[in-house]
């Protein structure tokens, strides 16, 4: 409710009760960045100069009975199209404060300037490899977009990449809060009876999904109602951080101003088709 009155009533209009601004600053709500962090960054070391970097690959092949007096079939394990990742992506976000402004303030400017510069370059990153999830598996995903998200569902993910041979350790699940919820309703991913080796309070959320663990996150693609997340091993998609998250602070004295920005040169490809598929949401 609002202040009634004062008396004497010349105790605002002539400033004897002061207006306190807080020093504090309340931070943007900003979305968790996990797909990055996540895949395999394992050619950076080697990517230094250039701007396309070339993947080889082997393929399987096929082991034949000796026939005795016979030489056997060669077999060519290099019959496999390379992969090309281009280091193309290179953002920034520059922000201004003037002299005065950066003088006057009782916030820090240009703490909460590298802040949000620095998300708003990591975001695009995050971001662009969640693009590549709808590329895996030749874009066969699980699940309808708009529609919740089951527990068949799921494991269909899971026999699509153990059918491919992929290896079960360094798999993730990177989805949206939607399919959070829609898990909340089944009762093996919230009850603590149905896995005595691995407690946790019912009603809590499960620490992993089959092996995997889920990562959530609001920084994914979105479909057409729903997102689109995406369950994979780390290697089915590989990022080549160039320049990771360069800050410079730039003064410009004749123009009274300061300019903080962020930069970042990367590149982000999907190497390992099978090795990973899309997981369709049911809210974007």
């Amino acid at each position: 409710m609002a202040i009634s009155g004062r008396i004497p009533t010349t105790l605002d209009g002539y400033k004897f009760i002061p207006e306190i601004f807080s020093k504090q600053v309340l931070q943007a709500v900003k979305s968790m960045l996990v797909a990055l962090p996540f895949v395999d960054h394992s050619f950076e070391p080697e990517a230094n100069l250039g701007d396309t970097f070339y993947v080889t690959k082997t393929n399987v092949v096929v082991a034949t009975e000796v026939t005795v007096g016979t030489e056997g079939v060669i077999k060519n394990p290099y019959n496999t199209s390379h992969v090309t990742v281009s280091i193309d992506q290179y953002w920034e976000a520059p922000v201004v404060i003037d002299y005065m402004s950066r003088r006057q303030s009782q916030v820090d400017l240009l703490g909460g300037a590298r802040t949000e510069s620095a998300y708003a370059v990591s975001q695009e990153m995050d971001s662009s490899v969640c693009d590549q999830f709808t590329n895996l598996s030749d874009g066969t995903g699980y699940g309808t977009d708009g529609s919740a998200v089951t527990d068949d569902v799921l494991i269909d993910c899971v026999e699509e990449l153990d059918n491919a041979d992929i290896p079960e350790a360094n798999r993730a699940w990177i989805v949206d809060p939607s399919v959070k919820a829609d898990l909340m309703t089944i009762d093996k991913f919230v009850r603590s009876d149905y896995f005595a080796s691995d407690a946790i309070p019912t009603g809590a959320f499960r620490k992993d999904i089959y092996g995997a663990p889920m990562l959530i996150t609001n920084n994914l693609t979105i479909g057409t109602t729903g997102n689109v997340g995406a369950y994979l091993h780390k290697k089915a998609i590989t990022a080549i951080v160039s320049e990771n998250l360069v800050s410079v602070l730039v003064d410009q004295p004749l123009k009274h101003q300061v300019t903080i920005n962020t930069t970042s040169l990367w590149g982000v490809k999907e190497i390992q088709d099978d090795w990973g598929c899309p997981l369709l949401t049911r809210l974007a």
